[in-house]
């Protein structure tokens, strides 16, 4: 059951980032839906599946929205991995820690994202992208991993959303 809700998860916030939440921007501030969905993940989730959730979401939103194979996937890949090699045995959060893992893993994805974009041949100014539009989106993002990290966090109290190899003190 777990998987079909990760794959429910995946499918549904791929449709919303590309079609609802790429229309609604605010001086160019975005909400990327499935950053705050990996990054909640890989907090919550202690078996690593963030990591793979991430490559397969971020594979998906290449195939129906790049036209290069791998961007997303690599850039969402990255931020879950730091996240999750970070803080994978810490328990608790408290806001400020969950505040800024959701700034640090926007400005990780969009940093790599960047970083492919010039490997590809685009020649850009990083410094004013940064400031300009992905400090005030990072600090949203931030924001909304409160958010997403208590709907998570209460998601993965049922049995059922726990992975097999996950031991709480309570189950002995």
């Amino acid at each position: 059951m777990r998987y079909v809700v990760l794959v429910l998860f995946a499918i549904v916030s791929t449709i919303l980032s590309g079609s609802v939440f790429s229309g609604l921007n605010l001086a160019g501030i975005q909400v990327d839906i499935v950053l705050l969905i990996v990054l909640a993940l890989a907090l919550v989730d202690k078996s690593g599946a963030a990591i793979i959730f991430a490559a397969g979401t971020g594979l998906f939103m290449d195939i129906m929205y790049s036209t290069v194979l791998g961007v997303y996937a690599l850039s969402y890949t990255v931020a879950a991995a730091v996240v999750f090699l970070a803080f994978r045995n810490k328990e608790k959060f408290n806001v400020l820690i969950l505040f800024l893992v959701g700034a640090a893993g926007y400005v990780i994805k969009e940093t790599v994202m960047a970083l492919i974009v010039y490997v590809l041949g685009a020649r850009f100014d990083f410094l004013s992208i940064l400031v300009r539009y992905t400090l005030p989106t990072a600090a949203l993002t931030g924001g909304l991993l409160i958010v997403a990290y208590l709907l998570f966090a209460r998601l993965y109290k049922n049995g059922w959303m726990r992975p097999a190899v996950a031991y709480r003190p309570e189950d002995f």
